[in-house]
């Protein structure tokens, strides 16, 4: 999962998000765009049943390393225009019946220097589902087309990110729920130098709402997981979560367990964290925390995993009337080690990155802004480690 959630409310576009976890510099989302949550009528106080909303984003930034490297960096000036489009029909957090939402942002982005990288990237999501007094169904998927450099991979590469699910609840008591649930995700790699893969799942969990304001939930995960060029894996998953909103300003979804994983070279058992905590001290101020902890394949190591672990943290503070400034900071380590066949492991990336902003709001629905992004990676192995500077202007208008 993207980790950008916490008390902010979202934007028109948030409910688009990459497919597969990323690495937290590229997973946390900066964009400098207008933000709402769902829309009330304003004579009947209710949300609505149907929505569209239609938005854009356009930006320019100079960026003094564009594809990440350790001992070559290109700079270039960078524009993008992102369009996006959201329709949602139906509410699939209250009453009976069916709903349906989907949501589509393609981004064109264009090198000034470096034309021969021109791409446009896709991101998409839908969920359908339906939900009776006792029975609850629900499809979700996502998919994206994209061609950013990687951490992992260190340049720029073109992939395509998918992922399916489908989930069944049921409502066994008036607090107590248990969920069955399967899906696939997926990421393929257009260049053949880099390993495809792909995790097929089953899960088995149970809810239990404490509270109005404190929900419990514990989950069991099992899959097999492929990767080109190296034996599959076998992986079980045990967590526990907690979602509680203790007051109108704080907000904290937390969940904590353990993976283990079967593969040619042996198994491990390692820890698996996901957090989100958001706090709004005062009107105006809104602070919040994302971090995770999890365990992935490498695409330029075939037959390597590597476990990543990260935490960023965000301010966003209003300035006067039209004026906002946001801050975030975060760090990220990446450890390697071999699962499948032969060959040196140990790799480490240590990834540090700040990003202040400042945006001016000429309505709620207009907003620019200037960005500073700023990320290195100290790695051990001297053909990952770089350091990346970029700055730009960003607008954001929702129609």
């Amino acid at each position: 999962m993207a980790i950008a959630v916490g008390a902010l409310a979202p934007s028109w576009g948030e409910e688009v998000s990459t497919a597969v976890p990323g690495r937290l510099e590229t997973a946390v989302d900066d964009r400098i765009v207008p933000r709402s949550g769902l829309r009330r009528d304003e004579l009947a106080g209710i949300v609505r049943e149907e929505e569209l909303e239609l938005g854009i984003a356009i930006s320019a930034a100079y960026d003094d390393n564009i594809f990440l490297s350790a001992n070559n960096p290109e700079s270039d000036l960078v524009m993008k225009l992102t369009p996006a489009v959201a329709w949602r029909k139906g509410n699939k957090l209250d009453g009976e019946g069916g709903y349906l939402s989907v949501a589509y942002r393609p981004s064109v982005v264009d090198y000034a220097d470096h034309s021969g990288n021109d791409r446009i990237d896709h991101v998409a999501a839908w969920e359908a589902g339906w939900r009776g007094k006792a029975i609850t169904l629900a499809y979700s998927g996502n998919f994206a087309k994209l061609g950013d450099a990687t951490a992992d991979t260190g340049t720029l590469t073109d992939r395509k990110e998918v992922a399916n699910e489908g989930r069944i609840a049921w409502a066994v008591g008036e607090k107590v729920a248990l969920e069955v649930a399967g899906g696939q995700t997926s990421t393929t790699y257009d260049s053949p130098s880099f390993a495809d893969s792909s995790l097929t799942y089953g899960e088995v969990a149970l809810r239990y709402a404490y509270s109005p304001k404190t929900r419990l939930s514990a989950a069991y995960r099992f899959g097999r997981f492929e990767v080109d060029g190296a034996g599959d894996q076998t992986v079980h998953r045990t967590t526990a979560r907690i979602e509680w909103q203790p007051t109108r300003k704080i907000a904290v979804d937390l969940e904590v367990g353990a993976e283990h994983r079967t593969f040619d070279a042996g198994s491990d058992t390692s820890p698996v964290v996901e957090a989100r905590i958001g706090w709004m001290p005062r009107e105006g101020t809104e602070i919040y925390l994302n971090a995770y902890r999890r365990e992935q394949a490498s695409a330029y190591l075939p037959g390597q995993n590597y476990t990543e672990g990260g935490v960023a943290l965000g301010l966003v503070q209003k300035l006067g009337e039209k004026w906002r400034g946001r801050l975030e900071v975060g760090v990220e380590r990446a450890k390697y080690s071999r699962v499948s066949g032969t060959g040196v492991a140990g790799r480490v990336d240590d990834i540090r990155f700040i990003r202040p902003a400042l945006e001016y709001r000429f309505t709620d629905d207009f907003s620019m802004g200037l960005f500073y992004r700023y990320s290195e990676n100290s790695s051990n192995n001297p053909a990952f480690g770089y350091e990346s500077h970029s700055g730009g202007v960003e607008m954001g208008y929702r129609f």
